[in-house]
C-alpha cells in the first residue's frame, strides 16, 4: 500500500511512535504464530479472527514530515466457507526548504540566480487506502474457489482511483510438518481512474487480466515461521485508452501492461504474547500511470506540451510491527 520515505540523518531531533495492537480474537492468540494460507480442512464451528495495526512516524528540526498508517484486518470461517475483510489508510506530509531568488538584474543577464532566503513548504508525499473482501468455498481438503473485490486509491502515483475483482481456482500443492504451498489461477478486473491534469483529460482504463498465485508458509521452529508469495496479473486485452508509458500516446498492446507482487516475511515470538513481524513487499506495474501535477507547485502550473512524467514502475516497502496478544 504504501512506501515509508527515509527522513534525513542531519535532523535536529525526531521520534517514531509504533503503535500495532490485536483484538482478543487475534491471529496469534497463542504462543506459536500460526502462518496459514487459507483453509485445508473443514472447520467444525465458526473461528472469527481479527487484527489491527497502527502507526506514526514524526520529525521535527532540520528535516520536518508526519506519517500516518491504520490497518484492519477479519475473518470467519464456518464449515466449507471463509469470509476474509482487510483494509488500510496511509498518509504523510513534509515541510521541505524552498529557496527564495532576488529579482534577476536585467543588466546583468550572465549572472546566476541569488538566493536570498530559504521558506518551507509543505508537500503531500503519502497518500493512499484500499478495501479488500475476499470469500472462499472449499470442495475438498486441498481445492477450493474464490472470488474477491478490492476498491483502493494512491494519489501520489497517479490513481484517483483503481478497484475490481478476481474468481479462480485455488489448489493446495503441499502441506507437511514445516510447508504450505498454495497455488491459484484466475481471472482479475481492473479499473483504474487517474488524477486529473490541468488542460488534459486522462480517461479511465479497463484491464482484463490473467492472474498466477504461490505462497508458501515455512514453519523455522515452533516460536518462528516465515511466509513468501509472488502475484502477477497479465493483461489479455488491448487498453485502447490507457497512455503508453513508451510513447507517451494512448494504446498498450495484450501482454504489455504486467503487473507483479512479491512478499516476504518473518515473524517470531519474543515472549509468550509479544511477537515482532518483518515484511518486505515488492510492486511492479509495466505501464504506470501519469503523475499528477506534483504537491506544492504554483497555482495553474501545467506540464509542458511535450513533457508527460510517469510513475516509477517499482514500489517497495518494508515493515516491522510489534505483535501483542491479549488472550
Amino acid at each position: 500500500m504504501q512506501c515509508k520515505r527515509q527522513v534525513s540523518k542531519r535532523s535536529v531531533s525526531g521520534f517514531v511512535v509504533g503503535v500495532a495492537f490485536l483484538l482478543p480474537t487475534a491471529l496469534f492468540a497463542q504462543t506459536e504464530p500460526k502462518f496459514v494460507f487459507g483453509k485445508a480442512e473443514e472447520v467444525k464451528t465458526v473461528e472469527w479472527k481479527a487484527q489491527a495495526k497502527g502507526g506514526i512516524l514524526l520529525t521535527t528540526g532540520n528535516s520536518q514530515s508526519q506519517e500516518r498508517d491504520v490497518s484492519l484486518s477479519a475473518s470467519r470461517k464456518e464449515g466449507n466457507n471463509k469470509l476474509a475483510l482487510d483494509g488500510g489508510l496511509a498518509y504523510g506530509r513534509s515541510n521541505i526548504r524552498t529557496p527564495v531568488f532576488a529579482t534577476p538584474d536585467p543588466t546583468m543577464p550572465m549572472m546566476p540566480p541569488t538566493i536570498t532566503g530559504i521558506n518551507r513548504q509543505e508537500v503531500t508525499t503519502t497518500n493512499n487506502w484500499v478495501l479488500k473482501g475476499r470469500y472462499d468455498r472449499f470442495f475438498t481438503a486441498n481445492n477450493s474457489g474464490y472470488a474477491s473485490g478490492q476498491a483502493a486509491a494512491d494519489k501520489i502515483a497517479g490513481k484517483s482511483f483503481f478497484g475490481g475483482g478476481q474468481a479462480g481456482y485455488s489448489r493446495q500443492v503441499l502441506k507437511n510438518e514445516v510447508h504450505l504451498l498454495v497455488a491459484e489461477l484466475g481471472y482479475d478486473f481492473s479499473y483504474e481512474r487517474y488524477v486529473q491534469q490541468p488542460m488534459k483529460t486522462l480517461d479511465p482504463v479497463s484491464i482484463h487480466s490473467a492472474r498466477l498465485f504461490v505462497g508458501d508458509t515455512l514453519k523455522l521452529s515452533t516460536a518462528t515461521g516465515f511466509t513468501a508469495s509472488f502475484e502477477a496479473l497479465f493483461n489479455l486485452n488491448k487498453e485502447g485508452k490507457a497512455l503508453n508509458v513508451n510513447t507517451g500516446q494512448p494504446g498498450v498492446d495484450p501482454f504489455k501492461d504486467t503487473r507483479l507482487v512479491g512478499k516476504a516475511g518473518i515473524t517470531t515470538t519474543l515472549v509468550k504474547s509479544l511477537s515482532i513481524a518483518f515484511m518486505f513487499t515488492l510492486r511492479y506495474d509495466q505501464n504506470p500511470a501519469p503523475l499528477p501535477i506534483p504537491s506544492g507547485s504554483p497555482a495553474g502550473a501545467v506540464f509542458a506540451a511535450d513533457f508527460l512524467p510517469f510513475a516509477e514502475k517499482t514500489d517497495t516497502l518494508t515493515d516491522v510491527t510489534l505483535i501483542y496478544a491479549f488472550l
